[in-house]
């Protein structure tokens, strides 16, 4: 955070920006979810419709069959309308039976939807607040590792000064291993 050139800075930089990018990827698969969701309710509602549909298509093609039956058979040999009130009773029951089904299927569906967008928005307030936490977390690290390298540099060039220059015993190794770290840290 101190300085956008130096290698530590630029690693945090981009560990935060995967962060980020974690963070809002989860957020779009919840709304792509919610969205899937929303549409197969719609289709749930689609498909009772288009079953009303059917059934009425199929009385009404039953009664239209009823009709030129009647049409071709002497007039007091079948009772057509004791016929039809049976075939439009048994439609009755089927279409209230079904109705009821699919309403009962299409409330579940719903309360199932309602608890399952509930629990992510929980969830994804949940991950909001420790990403949050997990990013002040990594921006003090960060602070802190410039700081110690910062001050390990200055304790080193001030050793180099009080020896007039002279490399005490390990300097050179000391000075090796901070040049490598700054190498790593580069990469």
């Amino acid at each position: 955070m101190a300085n956008d050139n130096n290698p530590v800075s630029q690693a945090f930089e981009l560990q935060r920006q995967a962060l980020e990018r974690s963070q809002k990827a989860m957020q779009q698969g919840i709304e792509f979810q919610q969205r899937l969701n929303e549409a197969m309710l719609s289709g749930v509602e689609g498909g009772a419709e288009a079953s009303e549909r059917g059934s009425e298509m199929t009385r009404e093609a039953i009664h239209s069959t009823l009709d030129a039956i009647e049409g071709m058979v002497p007039e007091d040999e079948t009772d057509f309308d004791q016929i039809r009130e049976a075939i439009d009773q048994q439609f009755d029951a089927a279409e209230e039976a079904t109705q009821q089904a699919n309403e009962q299927a299409l409330e579940f569906t719903e309360a199932g939807f309602d608890n399952a967008e509930s629990a992510a928005e929980s969830y994804v307030e949940s991950v909001d607040q420790q990403v949050e936490q997990l990013r002040q977390a990594h921006e003090d690290l960060e602070e802190q590792t410039l700081s110690f390298l910062e001050q390990t540099e200055e304790q080193l060039e001030k050793l180099q000064q009080e020896t007039d220059g002279t490399p005490f015993d390990g300097f050179e190794q000391l000075q090796t291993q901070m040049e490598e770290l700054r190498e790593r840290l580069s990469q």
